[in-house]
């Protein structure tokens, strides 16, 4: 199945592609995202750039999953940022609906980037209020039905070191 993308995915200045994975099923994308969460810490900021239905939040379910934490995960659509505290802490946000920097000001997400994992959704409607070194995983739909790329990018040090942990 072959989406028309006229979605525009972040774009860091310092962006280096480490890795791709495909994900042919929503098990694929369970492995993917329980591998991620078995890494995280806090400090570490993932931003998840893909168009509508790409599968960031089913993505983050795992993430979560794979972090040991037994929240439920939601879309924070219109929440904006939900907290899931438990073995990890884990912030996540969807920017979807912001429309303006102004907006991601008065937000103040800053305050979660130390003390948990900060999951962002939409992160092209808050680049000025992110940290240098995060993860940038890019979700592309391919030309097979059900399959996503996905694309693992580090910004700095910290994000590479992240990224080549991950099997």
């Amino acid at each position: 199945m072959n989406k028309k993308i006229n979605f525009q995915h972040i774009k860091h200045n310092f962006e280096d592609l480490e890795k791709i994975k495909i994900s042919k099923s929503l098990d694929d994308t369970k492995v993917i995202g329980r591998n991620i969460g078995s890494n995280i810490s806090n400090g570490d900021v993932i931003l998840l750039s893909g168009d509508l239905g790409a599968g960031k939040t089913e993505l983050v379910r795992y993430i979560v999953e794979g972090s040991g934490n037994n929240s439920f995960v939601r879309s924070p659509t219109f929440v904006l940022i939900n907290n899931y505290i438990d073995k990890n802490n884990i912030t996540h946000c969807d920017f979807y609906r912001i429309n303006s920097n102004t907006e991601a000001n008065e937000l103040g997400i800053e305050e979660y980037y130390d003390s948990s994992t900060v999951i962002i959704e939409w992160p092209e409607k808050i680049i000025q209020n992110l940290p240098e070194d995060v993860i940038i995983i890019k979700i592309y739909f391919t030309d097979i039905e059900n399959e996503r790329k996905f694309m693992l990018y580090s910004t700095g040090i910290k994000s590479k070191t992240f990224i080549g942990k991950l099997k």
